[in-house]
This record gives C-alpha cells, structure tokens and sequence, in this order.
C-alpha cells in the first residue's frame, strides 16, 4: 500500500473533510474541524503512518485566533524591514534557541574553530520547557524501538558523570523505582481470576518491562518483590506486589546545567545575544546568508533551529517547515525540603495503558533535597500558556497520593508548569531540512529531551560535518567551569575565611537557602538581570517562604550593580517586580 492509501485510510476515520499532499514524506494537512483537540488526534493519528517523516497541519479548528495571527505576522514583518540592513557580523554557524538543546551544542561545537553565535529571544537562557522540568535524567526504557529517542537517551544518559563533573553541576543518579500494585492493569483485571491477575502483574509484566529495558540497552535493571521494595522505598505503598529497579536513572537541576553550559560556551568563545529575537531570514536561492533578529542581521553559513516551542514557526520564516509542534503542558508540583526523607528515588506506580493527562511521572527527589510530584501532560494550543489551575493540581494530588501513603501534601509550597514541544511524529526531528541546503532542523525535543541532550549535541554536530561545516579541532577549548561558590555549602571555618576576606559572605539575605550578598553578586556578574536570573543562579527565593522576605533585598542589590532605578528591576522577561501574579515558575 503507498503512503497516500495509508494516510486516506487513517483519515477515513474522521468525520471532517480533511486534504493533504505528500512532498518528500513530508504531509501537508488541510481542511476544518470542530475542535482543537480534533486537530492534535488528526495529527497524531497521520503522525503514526509509516513513511511519514513529518506532519504540517494546517487545518484550521473553531476559535482558531486568525485575527492574533494576523496581529503577530505584521509586527514581524515591520520588525523585519527594520533591522535587516543592520549586520551584525558573519558567522560560521547561528543557533536559535537558549534551552538545553541549543546550549549543549552550542557548548560541542565550541570545541571547534568556529565563529558561533546563539540566539535567545528572553532575558536569560533556559526560559522555557528547560527550566520547568523534573530535572530527570531518564535511563532510557520507555522510548520506542526504531527511533532516535531511543538512540540518543542511552547515550546521552552515560554522558552525565563527566559532564556535569566538567561543569561544576550538581547530578546523582538516585535510580528509579516503578511500583506494580492492584491498579497496575487495572484496564484487563475483568478477563481473568484474581490469582491470574496478580500473578501476571507481579511477575508478568515486571518482566516485560525489564525485557524491554534491556533490548534498548539499559543494564543493570532488576525486578523486587516483598521486603525487598521497602528496603528500597521505605514509605512506599504497602501494596505493592512487585517493583522495578533501575539504577541508572539520574536527578540534576535543569536551569542549572543550561546556565552552567551558556557560561562554558561564552567563556570557549560563543556569543549569546539575548533579548534576540529571530524575525526572517535572507535567502540566496536554496540557502540561508543571513537570520534577521530585533537587534540586527547575523550574516551565517548554518543555521542550527533549536527554538524549542517555536521551531516550527522559524522553520516556516526560513522556508524549511517540515513540522508543526502541538504543545503539551505538564504541571509539577514542589514540596518543603523538610519532607526530603519520605522518598529516595524517583518512584512511579505503573499503569498500562497510561491515565489520560499523563505521560508517567511520579514522586521524584530533587538535588536540593526537595521533592516534585507530577508533571502531568495536556494539550493545549498557546504555547506559552504557564497556568497552573485548581483541578491539575488537585488531579496529581490524587493521581499520586497512592505511591506514598500519607504524605504531607500540606507542606506544597509551589506549583509550576512547562510546557513540551513534541511534533506529530513523536520522535526527534534531528535532520538538515530538505528544502533549505544550510538549515539544520533540531525539533520535537520533549522528554527524554533532557537525558538525550548530550547526545543530540554531538549528533547535530555529525549533521552539520555531513552538510559540509569544516570542523577543526580547537586546542584552547577549555571543558571546565567554575560554579558560584554557596555559603550554604562551605564549612563555618570556610565561610569565615571568606567573610574575613569580603563581609558580604556574612550578609545572607535569603535565609531559607543561606545565600549571601557575595553570591548575588557574582551571579549579577555572570550576566544576571532579572530577579528570577539571580534565583536561578544563587537559590534565592526557592526556599520555604518563597522569596517573601528576600525578594525586595537582592532587587535592591540588583538595582545597585546594574545602576538602574528601582522601579525598573524585572522580575523576569520584562515584567516589573510587582506586576501581579506570577505564572509559570520554576522551583
């Protein structure tokens, strides 16, 4: 059967009159439909066909918000005819993004003679989907055969030790536990005996899920039953029939990494221009010369898209849209540090088939002792619609309150969400576009996103060598970074020594965390302008009280090294400190 009959016959099962055309695996869907969640299973559904490399979906749904769309191209184009004759310099590559993905491998290609330049639209890198995540370093069992999730997870996985070791990171591979209980097959409990029930949960299924994990190349994975859970996880369910083990799952925190490989790459010789916001590009027949940004023309022979949410969006400036991301939110909720003793690993409780609105996720330990529940997964159509609402909350209490019987869900002390940027196909889109012979598409980078990054570094980099960038080796690449020392880590002889040295070691102003004025600075220094920039940084205003009585002193710090009035201290991409209610944070 060709890929148009696959694709007929899977659209054959929706109501709508929807049309597509095939150009080079690439499907361009059109039509109407009634919904928006319509519009995400249509793009699934065509997604799963077989040949399919990418879904661009094009149909419209009710409440589409034309007149937005409107709105948002004529500023581009205003903003385009404005800055395109400014040039900025000539590079060898240009990276749209400042998550993860774009600063690891702005980090790898930094080990090379190049002339790079990374480009992030906020105030500061790591503002979207890399800041508002567990933290996770996924150990590789869940993606599927034949994909580059798969490939790139278990790579990526064992690339952490040195790295965060280079970088000064904080990372522990704390393992991961998943519990089977009575609900792990709940779904298929009415086609067979109680005994057979049980006994294909505990010794079934825990099976297959090892077998899976080991055809993927995950080691070590073992299977626990009776006492042996809670030697594991003391306080977990006491119905769990069985667990599995997987020792390689690690934990770290991911606004850090990404700040700490920002600041490696700046100091190998990247250019991170932020508040840089790509508006078109300049195109000479099938290849792109330059990236037109609000702060000018950045004249290229590459360009890396690693713009995360909006990858398709830039792909579609630069005439190479092979995708349409559908965003999937995920709310977390963050508990006390004081609760950090009620779990050791990250623990889930399996279900097969996964809840609705969730893509797995459990009760994780964080590196600072906290300790996150969730995330969830929903789709929603603004991509950067941060809203944590009453009920989600409410649904990952109750969702987990079964892995850890009497938990203080009372000690929350904030909740935030992320939201992902996966593409119809599921997998890693990881490949020079078809259409444009220097544009190097990075897309669909969702969980596991994070664990993979290392890997999808130097296998973009392997794309850029066989699109024909030159790599020379640079000898004065230099893989370690210093991180900001913390008085909250330092001995009372340390510290005293220090504040013998400089007093502002003394004056901690966030309690919770014992961070100090010398640390604000320093992060100030590192390139800090926005309070939640110095959060980021130094843990100030992560602690208990959630910056209640610390938030007014480390702005008035800011206001005093930067030299800029009070009143002009942000909170975060342009919002003053008290401009309401914040959405959306990391922990």
């Amino acid at each position: 059967m060709s890929l148009k009959s696959r694709i007929e016959k899977v659209l054959e099962r929706f109501p709508h009159a929807v049309s597509f055309e095939i150009k080079d695996g690439i499907v361009f869907l059109r039509g109407e439909v009634e919904s928006y969640l319509e519009w995400v299973e249509i793009g699934l559904a065509v997604g799963k066909v077989r040949g399919v490399e990418g879904v661009v979906n094009r149909i419209r749904w009710k409440g589409y918000p034309e007149g937005e769309m409107i709105k948002r191209e004529e500023r581009r184009r205003r903003l385009y005819e404005e800055n395109r004759e400014r040039i900025v310099g000539k590079y060898d590559v240009v990276i749209i993004g400042g998550g993860v993905t774009g600063t690891m491998i702005a980090r790898e290609l930094s080990k090379y003679r190049l002339k790079i330049a990374l480009l992030e639209k906020g105030s500061d890198v790591s503002l979207g989907a890399s800041k508002a995540n567990n933290g996770m370093i996924h150990p590789g069992v869940a993606p599927p055969k034949n994909t580059l999730k798969r490939k790139l997870n278990i790579r990526g996985n064992a690339m952490y030790d040195r790295l965060c070791e280079e970088l000064g990171v904080r990372f522990r591979r704390t393992g991961s536990l998943w519990l089977i209980t009575p609900r792990t097959l709940r779904k298929y409990r009415r086609y067979m005996p109680e005994p057979i029930y049980r006994f294909v949960s505990a010794y079934i299924f825990p099976l297959i899920v090892k077998l899976k994990g080991m055809r993927n190349g995950v080691r070590g994975i073992k299977i626990l039953r009776g006492k042996k859970i809670f030697e594991y996880e003391p306080k977990a369910t006491r119905d769990a029939w069985a667990a599995v083990y997987v020792p390689s799952t690690g934990i770290l925190d991911p606004y850090e990494l990404v700040i700490a490989l920002a600041e490696n790459a700046m100091a190998n010789g990247v250019e991170i221009h932020l508040n840089t916001e790509v508006v078109g590009f300049i195109r000479e027949g099938d290849s792109i010369r330059g990236v037109v940004t609000t702060k000018g023309t950045f004249l290229t022979a590459y360009v890396v898209n690693a713009a995360g949410l909006y990858a398709d969006e830039i792909a579609e400036l630069a005439g190479a849209r092979e995708y349409t991301i559908h965003p999937r939110k995920g709310v977390i909720l963050l508990f006390d540090r004081a609760l950090g003793d009620w779990v050791r690993h990250c623990v889930s409780e399996l279900r097969f088939p996964a809840p609705e609105h969730s893509k797995g996720g459990g009760i994780n330990p964080t590196i600072h002792g906290n300790i996150l529940w969730g995330p969830s997964a929903v789709e929603i159509p603004e991509k950067d619609d941060t809203s944590v609402r009453r009920e989600e909350i409410e649904e990952i209490l109750e969702r987990y309150a079964g892995i850890l019987p009497g938990f203080p869900t009372g000690k929350l002390i904030r909740y935030f969400a992320g939201v992902r940027a996966p593409t119809f196909t599921e997998d890693f889109i990881i490949r020079p576009a078809k259409w444009v012979r220097n544009f190097l598409h990075v897309a669909g980078i969702q969980s596991p996103g994070l664990a993979s990054a290392p890997a999808i570094a130097e296998y973009a980099v392997e794309q850029l060598r066989g699109m024909g960038l030159h790599l020379e080796p640079n000898p004065d690449f230099n893989p370690r970074r210093n991180p900001i020392p913390q008085a909250s880590e330092m001995s009372l002889e340390e510290l005293d020594a220090r504040i013998r040295e400089d007093p502002r070691w003394g004056n901690i102003i966030c309690t919770c965390e014992m961070v100090s004025e010398r640390e604000i600075i320093e992060a100030i220094r590192r390139g800090a302008r926005t309070l939640d920039a110095v959060k980021r940084r130094t843990r100030a205003g992560m602690g208990t009280c959630q910056g209640s009585y610390c938030t007014l002193k480390i702005a008035e710090i800011l206001s005093r090294e930067l030299g800029i009035p009070l009143r002009e201290v942000v909170k975060e991409n342009g919002g003053r400190l008290f401009d309401g209610a914040v959405r959306g944070e990391e922990p």
